[in-house]
């Protein structure tokens, strides 16, 4: 088989495995019961967000940055990362929600939109190194290592997307996005072969930086946001019952003994575990 034809596959199955990790959740929540679905989700999520910014985004920006520069500029930007994130969501929009945001355990609305910002240009990035590669074998470790992640993180945005309460038409366009990210970057490559392939110090800083500072967005979302959500204490939960009740929503049933707790941590801990293997299994550091 040509290389062309073998990445011109490769696209297609890229986009194949997205919408099979996308439709889950989609379908789900037409179910009975997606509710419970969707906080047991929320939890798996908030473990591979975990995994991805401790095991594969950090480890890639050290590996672009540590050649370049004799200081660790990877874990500088990756707290970066989770500094700007804390300013905009509890500095400069804390006192901005509403009502229904301060009764509801749902992610701000912003993130499903960074999200898909993060996974979009990663997905690009690695669609461009699979367009530029000159070697089968090389292309093959690519392609292996982008399928292997791309249902899971297709599962992980589109979970997000709906605790967040998107409307289904913007879950379907966000979904639409990510699928497509991959192969817009290999045809990229395919088109740019000679003019991106020159500068490789450029190529490392630039996918070092972002990688690192993306780490340190995924580690924010999923501790903060996912994890802590779905562990609250009794306590926090009353509270935001006692609040629906106050101003009228009533839309916060009374907290019970929450029986999924263990489960939500053994999910968590599973999120995380399937990263690590995945990153044990196709990790090749050049491919990123």
């Amino acid at each position: 088989m040509e290389l062309l034809t073998f990445k011109i596959i490769a696209a297609a199955a890229m986009v194949a495995m997205a919408v099979f990790g996308g439709v889950i959740p989609l379908y789900a929540a037409r179910m009975a019961g997606s509710q419970r679905f969707f906080s047991l989700g929320n939890a798996f999520t908030g473990g591979i967000f975990l995994g991805l910014g401790f095991i594969h985004f950090l480890p890639d920006g050290i590996h672009e940055l540590e050649e370049l520069v004799d200081y660790p500029l990877a874990v500088l930007m990756a707290t970066v990362g989770l500094g700007v994130l804390l300013l905009i969501d509890r500095v400069i929009l804390g006192d901005r929600y509403g009502e229904e945001d301060l009764v509801n355990q749902n992610p701000r609305a912003f993130y499903p939109y960074l999200l898909l910002a993060l996974l979009s240009v990663h997905s690009f990035i690695v669609g461009v190194s699979l367009g530029l590669e000159h070697h089968v074998l090389a292309a093959i470790v690519i392609v292996v290592g982008v399928l292997a992640h791309k249902a899971s993180e297709t599962f992980a945005l589109m979970v997000s997307t709906h605790t967040a309460g998107l409307a289904a038409r913007a879950q379907k366009i966000i979904l639409t996005l990510f699928a497509a990210m991959t192969p817009v970057g290999v045809a990229v490559g395919l088109l740019a072969t000679n003019t991106l392939g020159e500068n490789e110090t450029a190529t490392a800083w630039a996918i070092g930086l972002f990688n690192s500072f993306a780490a340190g967005t995924f580690i924010y979302m999923a501790i903060v946001e996912m994890i802590d959500a779905e562990l609250a204490r009794r306590d926090v939960r009353v509270a935001k019952f006692v609040m629906s009740v106050i101003t009228g929503a009533d839309d916060v049933p009374m907290p019970t003994k929450d029986t999924d707790r263990w489960l939500k941590f053994i999910l968590i801990i599973a999120g995380v575990a399937l990263i690590a293997v995945l990153a044990q299994w196709t990790h090749v550091p050049h491919a990123h």
